[in-house]
């Protein structure tokens, strides 16, 4: 009997134990259900708020805006002179029959065309540049400015022309005097909104300032990985050097360096792969990142 009674107890210790587990895990599932609760709440309260401060922002921007409407289009590119036209054309919220508009770029003044309550004109920008004018309201002599940040193009090269993002990704060694290359080459290309595009992609390898090779890439593979293997003589000190060079539809060259190796050394120099250059047809350089232009 006392046998039983130890079974039946041991079973019953074994049953409690098993339902207590069972609270246990329930309770630690429903914590983390709240807590998961509690952080999409958290990140919902977050956004809301970023959301408010976003709107506040605005309307506060609106509110001291001269302008309540504008708007800017882009033209074609002038080929021989690499300028672009733009047309800006805005809607002071206070216009009366004596209200004249002008658009200031850097001291040169444009008056703007009255049409209605609106005013346009269109002005002439340097591909290279930006468009951000000081917008000059006068009403009888008193003259009121603004900056065109709401209208304006803060860099238009990267407004007309298309990105390019190339990766060469695989295996480098050098022995010999010979630097072997080999890899993928990737070209994520981004489209801008205008007219302009990359009509052909060439594969150039220099040695210094020699070339020693070139191909063009075919079209179909301007968006896939391109196969590269490549054995380069390279002396001691020599720089060996691979650059994309994309040819866009008004004839200027966009080159971006992929790969470079110093003769002699153990280890490749990593590029900046969004180190773009801008070249006109004869070889003349037009445009390089702004960091560069200081050494």
């Amino acid at each position: 009997m006392k046998k039983n009674g130890l079974y039946v107890l041991i079973g019953a210790l074994i049953i409690s134990q098993f339902i207590l587990l069972l609270k246990i895990n329930r309770l630690e599932s429903q914590t983390e259900y709240t807590k998961s609760q509690m952080n999409n709440l958290s990140d919902e309260i977050r956004n809301d708020m970023n959301a408010i401060y976003s709107n506040v922002d605005d309307m506060l921007n609106k509110k001291e805006s001269l302008i309540e409407i504008s708007t800017t289009e882009v033209g074609s590119v002038n080929s021989d002179n690499l300028t672009v036209p733009i047309t800006f054309t805005l809607t002071p919220k206070e216009v009366s029959a004596n209200t004249t508009v002008s658009l200031d770029f850097n001291g040169e003044l444009f008056s703007m065309d009255k049409m209605g309550t609106s005013f346009t004109t269109t002005v002439d920008r340097s591909i290279f540049s930006d468009a951000l004018p000081i917008i000059v309201i006068d009403e009888n002599g008193v003259k009121k400015t603004m900056d065109a940040e709401q209208i304006g193009i803060h860099d238009i090269k990267n407004k007309i022309f298309p990105n390019m993002f190339p990766r060469l990704l695989g295996q480098a060694s050098y022995s010999g005097d010979t630097y072997s290359r080999s890899g993928n080459l990737s070209m994520e290309i981004k489209e801008s909104n205008e007219y302009i595009k990359f009509t052909k992609i060439r594969l150039v390898i220099k040695v210094d300032e020699d070339i020693i090779s070139e191909e063009i890439i075919p079209n179909d593979v301007f968006n896939s990985d391109y196969e590269i293997s490549k054995k380069i003589p390279l002396g001691e000190g020599e720089v060996s050097t691979m650059i994309v060079i994309a040819t866009d539809s008004i004839g200027l060259e966009h080159h971006y360096t992929i790969d470079t190796w110093i003769g002699g050394s153990n280890r490749q120099r990593e590029p900046w792969f969004e180190d773009e250059h801008i070249y006109s047809p004869d070889g003349k350089l037009l445009w390089q990142p702004e960091y560069q232009k200081h050494y």
